[in-house]
């Protein structure tokens, strides 16, 4: 769980307004007239179908009167327009239900765009998984969205549509008995607040059950995704304990809930014979009396279990919100973690940043740069300037901050002050160790990160040629070839495929973080060669001797921050 999270588990005025975050950019968007047409055509069917109830609540009651004054043909034209109007109400509900879930289907689909380009932007989802600030967001996104959005589209709609047709039944009764309506208002607010009492603790243990199934899930992911590692440490039994303990979790909130939703259902099972019995006990004593007729204690009876049907749909809303509402605490965070680099330095004592421009080149201006929580200064006062062509090399020994210089300067560590200037994005390309891989085609593999190829499939062999790898097409079915690369290529190969996407990109400047480890000597030289004649600077981390001799400069980390440049 998320530490914003621990204390946010309640319907309180801070959940309103996350929820009014989710709800309010679909609403207003451009064209968003589509979705309020739907949704106010889905809304005028509502008096329709308490309508439809109206009319076949009269028709019980003149159908059950001439049943029992014997009236052949009319009871048989009534039982006729009984079904007619029945039907027509279900028609109408499925109509209603039929627009409802294409308009769901519809801000779902939006909604899950919006968070992702919110989880993309910005960064923000290295910023979740550096600081480990939230849990599962790929799980949030993808499981949360929908019922977010069914909850909260239906609503107004379960609200309008209830009150509505209890209102149209409510008449009903008032017409046959005042004390019986009364007594059915009485026992209906009773019945509700009761049932608000019970569903209320779901809220949080919902939540708990969200959490509770995504640590699994996150669990049980962590295993494959370690598989290899997992089988060398023989950790079988190790990670089945820990899984173990994830599901006994689980499990348990899962036990919580059933217990609670039998006991719910029990109350309403007695809630429900008691409202059955009502009009019984109110209209049987008149109808002795003479004081009203047969066909009133079926209307009434009828008007009742509609009025019963209708609270009932409004009071199933109430868990279905219950499960929501820890969707929306935990899909508000995404957005509220994208948004807190704009609060942050709109703040009055905000964090002391790095400055990121634009330039020709790369330089560092008077750079100290700091670990994201401000507990070290890695480097101080670093001024530095890397020209086209001289390639630079960043030593010094394990841990004393090579790595995070060069996420300085992709903008991805900021904290400290100084400047740095680098080219635009398209002009520079980063190869970290163990390259990215991406769930697509063989020829998008090599293009990555732009979306086409400035070569031709022609092209791209001779590239996968220069870097060694000429049989990688023939090898796995061609450029169009889906595989989990990842996996089904060894780390030499992907980082020769790097090698292969700065070859075919041609970025200004190339920053290499130990993207050479995994290739022998010989093929260490042909990369770099490649990568000299191709005209690309590059600033490389790494301790292999061997590299030293393909760049001008070395600048030797040491430390508490100090820093020396040196020319080779």
């Amino acid at each position: 769980m998320s530490p914003s999270a621990a204390g946010a588990v309640t319907l309180d005025r801070r959940f309103l307004q996350r929820a009014n975050a989710l709800w309010m950019p679909y609403w207003n968007r451009p064209g968003a007239w589509r979705s309020w047409a739907v949704y106010f055509g889905s809304m005028a069917l509502i008096p329709a179908f308490s309508l439809c109830g109206l009319w076949v609540s009269n028709m019980v009651r003149l159908q059950t009167d001439a049943l029992v004054g014997k009236q052949i043909g009319l009871f048989w034209h009534l039982l006729l327009l009984v079904t007619v109007f029945g039907v027509a109400r279900s028609a109408v509900y499925t109509l209603q239900s039929y627009a409802d879930s294409m308009l769901h289907l519809h801000w779902r689909r939006w909604l899950t765009a919006h968070l992702v380009e919110a989880y993309l932007g910005r960064r923000t989802y290295f910023e979740i998984e550096t600081r480990r600030i939230l849990d599962n967001p790929d799980q949030r996104i993808q499981q949360e969205v929908s019922p977010f959005c069914g909850t909260f589209a239906n609503f107004p709609q379960y609200l309008l549509g209830s009150f509505t047709d209890m209102g149209v039944q409510a008449g009903v009764l008032w017409g046959i008995s005042h004390p019986l309506f009364w007594m059915v208002a009485v026992y209906a607010a009773i019945k509700s607040v009761v049932l608000l009492f019970l569903y209320r603790p779901l809220v949080r243990l919902n939540y708990d059950i969200t959490v509770a199934e995504a640590d699994l899930r996150h669990g049980l992911l962590h295993v494959r995704d370690n598989a290899e590692t997992v089988a060398f440490y023989r950790g079988e039994h190790a990670e089945r304990r820990h899984v173990d303990a994830r599901l006994d979790t689980a499990i348990g909130k899962a036990r919580l809930n059933v217990v609670y939703q039998v006991v719910t259902s029990v109350v309403w099972t007695l809630l429900g014979t008691g409202w059955t019995l009502v009009p019984i006990l109110f209209l049987a004593p008149l109808y002795f009396k003479g004081s009203i007729p047969y066909g009133a204690i079926a209307q009434g009876t009828a008007a009742a279990a509609m009025m019963l049907s209708s609270l009932q749909v409004f009071i199933n809303y109430l868990p279905m919100a219950a499960s929501a509402a820890p969707g929306v605490i935990r899909l508000a965070e995404i957005l509220e973690t994208a948004e807190r680099p704009v609060r942050r330095r709109g703040s009055r004592r905000p964090t002391p940043l790095i400055e990121i421009a634009r330039g020709r080149r790369v330089a560092l201006r008077g750079v100290t740069l700091e670990t994201p929580g401000g507990e070290m200064s890695l480097v101080k006062d670093l001024d530095l300037t890397v020209a086209e062509g001289e390639h630079l090399l960043i030593a010094g020994r394990t841990g004393v901050g090579k790595s995070s210089v060069l996420r300085a300067v992709a903008g991805l560590w900021t904290r400290g002050r100084g400047r740095i200037e680098t080219p635009p994005a398209s002009q520079v390309l980063f190869l970290p160790q163990k390259p990215y891989m991406i769930l697509s085609n063989l020829r998008d593999q090599l293009t990555y990160p732009s979306s086409r190829s400035p070569l031709s499939d022609v092209g791209l062999q001779s590239v996968l040629e220069a870097v060694s790898l000429p049989d990688l097409v023939a090898a796995h079915g061609g450029f169009d070839a889906v595989k989990d690369w990842a996996h089904v290529l060894s780390l030499g190969e992907q980082q020769r495929i790097a090698f292969a996407r700065v070859l075919i990109a041609r970025p200004r400047y190339v920053f290499l973080d130990e993207s050479t480890s995994a290739v022998d000597t010989a093929t260490e030289k042909r990369l770099y060669g490649l990568m000299r004649r191709s005209g690309t600077t590059f600033v490389s981390v790494g301790h292999r001797e061997s590299i030293h001799a393909y760049h001008k400069r070395a600048l030797r980390l040491k430390d508490a921050g100090a820093w020396e440049l040196a020319e080779h």
